[in-house]
């Protein structure tokens, strides 16, 4: 086989009994001509042995192994030995469709793009499943078979929590890495940044309207969940501001600074809310140099909804968390 057309890189971390349901729909795809790269992060649960079992029998697999140093450095290594045309990232607790590379793959070659959006389902608790679509039925008005966009077509669905992961997107290979972008390695949300810079900086946009992926929202047994509402929640602040300067660097501040303040307040609101109490007051002070820092005009701050003004208003006005709290339960309804 010469060089494979898809790359599938698996960060690898204690995925116990879905594993084997990844790998099986991963050797399983139609498309033969891809390379499974799979890195070990330190896993402890015996998923290495289940993996030596299926790369014995097939070649196309590349396990690397590395210290537990999180999902976004195990991406990270995956990218840089990445040989396919294409990329696409899987959890190993999730699985794919059978045909997902193939019909990507024709895809995006047929078009020539950086990048190919699709749809995923979801599953939650008590075996409730949520597809998640980028468009919905009467909304994408063109044939997806020949229509191209740039990301001024999505602006709307690129702050989308729901919308803003890795797994929906099929990446051309040559774009992420003459654009150098890799994963942010911090222990929660590393994902993230790659996601704005990636939607971002693409300039030819596809889409493929099936459900491609199975994603485990609930019962994962990775360190980001254990990470959540603790001391690392305030890790947001790193990414938002890594995003911030990656708009200001590109000169798209001007064009996207305005979905991204709304951004920035409904998820620092949401989270900040979800701490756990005793990281509230260091979560909050980053917020408040955050906000300071970024020196909204009159202008755009009346374009701001009166929940988000109002929140702004009380993060500059309060010296910590115990007064910001205060202010809000006082506050009446009125600037």
């Amino acid at each position: 086989m010469g060089l494979p057309k898809v790359s599938i890189i698996i960060p690898v971390y204690n995925p116990g009994e879905y594993f084997t349901r990844c790998l099986d729909s991963v050797v399983n795809q139609s498309l033969k001509e891809i390379e499974i790269i799979c890195i070990n992060d330190g896993s402890t649960d015996g998923s290495m042995d289940v993996l030596m079992s299926y790369s014995e029998n097939d070649n196309r697999f590349k396990v690397f192994h590395q210290k537990n140093s999180g999902a976004g450095a195990a991406r990270n290594k995956g990218i840089d030995v990445a040989q396919g045309e294409y990329i696409v990232f899987l959890d190993s607790d999730d699985w794919i469709e059978n045909d997902m590379c193939e019909k990507l793959y024709n895809h995006a070659k047929d078009l020539d793009v950086d990048l190919v959006l699709f749809d995923v389902i979801w599953y939650h608790k008590n075996d409730k499943k949520e597809i998640s679509k980028f468009f919905n039925d009467n909304e994408f008005g063109e044939d997806y078979k020949s229509f191209v966009f740039d990301r001024t077509s999505i602006y709307d669905k690129i702050v989308n929590p729901s919308l803003g992961v890795i797994w929906s997107k099929f990446y051309k290979t040559s774009f992420i890495k003459e654009n150098n972008i890799k994963f942010s390695t911090y222990k929660i949300y590393n994902d993230v940044v790659f996601h704005f810079k990636t939607i971002l900086s693409a300039n030819k946009i596809a889409y493929y309207p099936h459900v491609f992926y199975h994603y485990i929202k609930v019962g994962q047994p990775s360190l980001q969940t254990s990470y959540r509402w603790g001391e690392y929640e305030s890790t947001w602040f790193f990414v938002m501001y890594e995003v911030r300067n990656f708009l200001i660097k590109h000169d798209l501040m001007d064009e996207f600074k305005m979905k991204f303040i709304n951004y920035s307040f409904s998820s620092f609101e949401r989270k900040l809310n979800g701490t756990q109490k005793e990281y509230k007051e260091e979560f909050f002070l980053k917020i408040k140099y955050f906000y300071e820092s970024l020196s909204l005009t009159i202008d755009e701050f009346k374009s701001l909804i009166l929940q988000y003004q109002t929140y702004y208003i009380h993060v500059l006005c309060s010296k910590d968390y115990e007064e910001f709290d205060c202010m809000n339960e006082n506050f009446n309804g009125r600037l």
